[in-house]
């Protein structure tokens, strides 16, 4: 009998609480990533994250989805879409990650 995964690994696209996730980007070189989040009303989000990390039954290594609880500054933000300026700070922490600006890790 094979043992379930706790997290499921990190895919492009998913759906999680019924919201639709995209992911738009990937930086490989600081582990970050960005999914826009569409929930069924039509409100979009964007959340940026270095994605945790999580074991298989074989030992294996995974990239997973931040938990609920994970959600903060230096883990995982989410930015409401249609801001002002949405596009620059998910630019600013895609390249950065979360060790620069003014609430550093």
């Amino acid at each position: 009998m094979k043992k379930q995964l706790l997290y499921p690994p990190l895919r492009d696209e998913f759906t999680k609480f019924g919201d639709k996730f995209e992911k738009i980007a990937h930086n490989e070189a600081n582990g970050m990533y960005c999914y826009k989040r569409t929930t069924p009303g039509g409100l979009t989000y964007y959340e940026v994250f270095r994605a945790p990390k999580a074991k298989d039954e074989d030992g294996n290594i995974y990239h997973h989805y931040p938990s609920s609880a994970q959600f903060g500054f230096g883990t995982a933000l989410c930015i409401r879409g249609g801001e002002k300026r949405t596009a620059d700070k998910i630019a600013f922490y895609m390249a950065n990650g979360f060790d620069a600006g003014r609430f550093r890790v």
